[in-house]
């Protein structure tokens, strides 16, 4: 299924640190265009998006991690 204009309303990179082994990872994340979808880092962060989202590291598969860093992609 392909996307259209106007389906995805913000795309995020999170930077996530696995609790087990400490490595860091990278996560490519798009907020769907909806009523209060978060337009900044800070509004992302306050919301519940990432509430819902699972993790598990690509190297030792621990489902435990830290955001530690996180930016919108302009463009």
């Amino acid at each position: 299924m392909q996307l259209t204009v106007g389906e995805i309303s913000r795309v995020f990179d999170l930077q996530i640190r696995c609790e087990n082994c400490m490595r860091e990872s990278e996560r490519r994340i798009a907020v769907p265009d909806i009523d209060d979808a978060p337009d900044s880092v800070d509004e992302l962060i306050e919301s519940n998006f990432l509430a819902n989202l699972r993790f598990c590291c690509p190297r030792c598969e621990s489902a435990i991690g830290r955001l530690v860093g996180a930016w919108r992609r302009r463009g």
